[in-house]
């Protein structure tokens, strides 16, 4: 899987310039992702949720696991003690940056042979407006534009692939400056099948 590297220049955010690209840091703590039911994940992975087993999810607090790690490229600003529930990276299309907002999954198998599903929970800033994405899918590195509005979350289906050893997604924003859309990444659920 090819890995980016993320420039190490980082611009200072002030409560005035996070207003600026349309947070309202008070309600950070409040924000809640939407996430897949139980049911929903085994119908995307084709199966019985009985025969569903959760491995790992990661979070900004919590971005290894093992063989299992998460990247953040070009985040605002990442709230990831440990001691709080609602650990939280925040992204925005508007905030000037070298690398388009990403957040980006590998793993190893699971389940060797087995079908995999990443789903990425993030909270929408401004519901309303239209957020687009590239979702990319690893080891094929195809990939898929998508649009979303409203709360939902993202997931890529991975198919077992022979020798393979790592696995990988990635959702990256492809909204333009002007659009300001700005975006919470809560977590990140890899979920494979018995």
């Amino acid at each position: 899987m090819a890995v980016r590297k993320k420039p190490t220049t980082t611009l200072p955010l002030s409560a005035d310039r996070i207003k600026k690209l349309g947070f309202d840091a008070s309600s950070f703590a409040t924000l809640k992702p939407a996430t897949l039911t139980l049911a929903a994940t085994a119908r995307k992975l084709n199966v019985m949720p009985e025969l569903l087993t959760t491995a790992v999810t990661l979070s900004p607090n919590k971005p290894r696991a093992g063989k299992k790690f998460l990247s953040m490229f070009s985040a605002m600003m990442v709230l990831a003690d440990p001691r709080e529930s609602n650990n939280i990276a925040l992204f925005s299309s508007a905030f000037p940056t070298a690398v388009s907002p990403s957040i980006q999954v590998e793993f190893d198998p699971i389940k060797t042979g087995k079908k995999h599903l990443v789903e990425f929970n993030i909270s929408l800033n401004e519901p309303n407006k239209v957020y687009k994405f590239r979702v990319f899918q690893y080891p094929t590195s195809t990939f898929q534009d998508i649009s979303i509005s409203g709360s939902q979350a993202i997931t890529v289906l991975i198919n077992p692939e022979a020798d393979i050893t790592s696995y990988g997604a990635e959702i990256m924003q492809l909204n333009t400056k002007a659009e300001a859309c700005g975006w919470m990444f809560h977590s990140v659920k890899i979920t494979s099948v018995n």
